[in-house]
């Protein structure tokens, strides 16, 4: 009966040294490896025979390695009986992938040595992110349509005020008055009621109150169609590049909507950058999530508008396309531009980000979905 079971014993071990679907190495108490599993070769690209004697830090990272990350995981192992890590590891030609390592303390009559399991998560690892990136585009989109909705209620009512305002300073002008300091008041009156109004159309565009009027457009036609008016927003002192990905596909799009965001766009790099710099107009076709959250790609057509002023700072492009938001000086901008543009585009089916230009400042992005 013993024998029996030691075959059996014995049979397991040689199974493992067989698996290949994941890498299981040996370890002394100083991080050599002692032996290991044919799925070393599977894994990592090293035959058994080469690894052997190799130290453990040699299938990490660079800067992984600097750090100690394997001399850590192997000492901690050691202290507490066991470990786990995620992480890249590196295989024998260079390339990367997503590691998942449980580490574990055997001791017995041959001494204290380190077992270590390692599987290859990339295809999961990845799978996990775009449905972050889903699920966190679809909550960005959730919030910012309740403070479209809240914003296109307040817009609305604030209308019907400025409205009442507006026809009593009518009324008060038509009674003439030799007072001018009495004109004067009224004058600011009506330019307050007219900025007023302004705000209020904003407000409506970013409620999505607007109602658009899509057309089957060619994107380079449209934008080459409006290229001397681009550069005019631009102005003599900034470089106005255009670069048109050859035979894109047809989006179904408000042409004066567009027109309105990206002169909007232009307008906001050129004041970033003071009137001096470079400007790119760009247009391609990309693959990215859809902004449903469902966490499938579907194929748009990008227009980007980036420049080369200073950016926006990271830890401030999450909020740069809500309402009231503004980096620009008090007076200068109402904020309500960005968020009038990203009303637009997902109003139109697509999406906007805002990223790093290839100019070194800003670039936002708007996206439009392929028409079939």
């Amino acid at each position: 009966m013993i024998g029996t079971e030691q075959q059996t014993v014995d049979a397991l071990a040689e199974d493992v040294l067989k698996l290949r679907s994941c890498a299981i190495l040996q370890l002394d108490p100083d991080g050599q490896v002692l032996s290991c599993n044919a799925g070393v070769a599977t894994v990592f690209g090293y035959p058994c025979e080469e690894i052997r004697g190799l130290p453990f830090s040699r299938l990490f990272s660079a800067a992984d390695t600097q750090r100690g990350i394997a001399q850590q995981a192997v000492a901690r192992t050691l202290q507490q009986g066991s470990d786990q890590l995620s992480l890249a590891m590196v295989r024998k030609d260079g390339g990367r992938f997503r590691a998942s390592m449980i580490l574990e303390r055997i001791a017995d009559q041959r001494g204290v040595r380190v077992l270590v399991l390692i599987r290859d998560v990339t295809e999961a690892f990845q799978t996990q992110k775009r449905v972050r990136e889903a699920q966190e585009v679809a909550l960005r989109a959730q919030r910012l349509d309740a403070v479209g909705k809240l914003t296109l209620g307040l817009s609305h009512d604030f209308n019907n005020l400025l409205s009442v305002i507006g026809n009593s300073l009518d009324m008060l002008s038509l009674r003439r008055s030799g007072d001018e300091s009495v004109r004067r008041i009224l004058d600011i009156a009506h330019r307050a009621v007219g900025r007023g109004t302004q705000l209020t159309r904003q407000m409506l565009a970013f409620g999505r109150g607007q109602t658009l009027v899509p057309q089957l457009s060619q994107v380079d036609d449209l934008l080459n169609a409006s290229l001397e008016l681009y550069r005019r927003v631009c102005g003599e002192t900034i470089q106005l590049n255009v670069s048109i990905a050859e035979q894109l596909p047809s989006i179904s799009v408000d042409i004066g909507q567009l027109e309105a965001a990206l002169l909007n766009l232009l307008g906001n790099s050129r004041d970033a950058m003071h009137g001096v710099g470079k400007v790119l107009l760009s247009a391609r076709l990309e693959s990215i999530i859809v902004p449903s959250g469902t966490g499938e790609a579907g194929q748009f057509v990008c227009i980007c508008v980036g420049d080369s002023g200073p950016g926006i700072q990271a830890e401030i492009q999450e909020s740069v396309f809500e309402p009231f938001f503004t980096t620009k000086s008090v007076g200068d901008g109402s904020g309500l531009g960005l968020s009038q543009v990203y009303g637009f585009a997902a109003q139109s089916g697509g999406t906007a980000t805002i990223g790093t230009s290839t100019l070194g400042g800003a670039a936002v992005s708007l996206y439009f979905p392929v028409v079939a």
